[in-house]
């Protein structure tokens, strides 16, 4: 995997790390044509998504050890979204597979 980078352009008085899985990703994929390149398109973005769950889920538990509990309440409900959202796409990949 290749080093992700970015910007963090917000301004604060604390330090901070920031400690994530870093993968090259582009958010400007073409909507493939063939039913193969769709599932493997819809297979990579189900794995890219519960990863970025698990990093989420992490930072939850980070902000509770921390003490940050309405913080880490919004997070783990955001998790919850997403497990929803990655759930609803694996069962897309399954029906695809099927068909």
């Amino acid at each position: 995997m290749s080093e992700h980078t970015h910007e963090h352009t917000h301004e604060h008085d604390h330090d901070h790390e920031h400690d994530h899985h870093h993968h090259d990703h582009h958010h400007d994929h073409e909507v493939p044509e063939t039913r193969d390149k769709m599932i493997t398109l819809l297979d990579y973005n189900c794995q890219h998504n519960e990863s970025h769950a698990s990093e989420l889920k992490r930072l939850a538990d980070k902000l509770k050890d921390q003490g940050h509990d309405a913080e880490a309440a919004k997070v783990a409900e955001a998790c919850e979204a997403f497990d929803k959202g990655n759930a609803a796409l694996r069962e897309a990949l399954e029906l695809l597979k099927k068909a």
